[in-house]
């Protein structure tokens, strides 16, 4: 019997499918909390029109590799506790990023210019 993989923490991201395009963004709020969206406009396999709504969940910067190849080429938060790294590659001619979920380390906040405390830092 096959063993069943496991793709806990990993992802893939891949073009668009031709019949998808981003229409709107914005924001939504649902009892109180603000979410950014953005609505993508598709059809069911039946052909039917539908709209639909995605929730930002992080955010990616742009990776200094620092002479390590083997590097993320993208990083960024998702959550306070939980980071994104993203590989680009490519296939057959078309491109794609695979994705990996970790643990953030103590003290490695994208949100660059956070003041953690009330001294002014400068």
């Amino acid at each position: 019997m096959a063993e069943n993989y496991d793709n806990t923490d990993r992802g893939a991201a891949f073009k668009p499918f031709d019949t998808q395009k981003l229409i709107l963004q914005g924001k939504l709020n649902d009892t109180g909390k603000d979410m950014k969206i953005v609505m993508i406009k598709d059809e069911t396999r039946g052909g039917k029109n539908i709209i639909e709504v995605f929730e930002k969940i992080g955010v990616l910067f742009e990776n200094d590799k620092k002479g390590n190849e083997n590097a993320p080429d993208y990083t960024g938060p998702i959550n306070e506790f939980r980071r994104l790294a993203a590989w680009r590659k490519s296939k057959d001619g078309q491109a794609y990023m695979t994705m990996s979920v970790s643990d953030a380390k103590q003290g490695n906040n994208d949100s660059s210019n956070a003041v953690t405390d009330d001294k002014i830092p400068f």
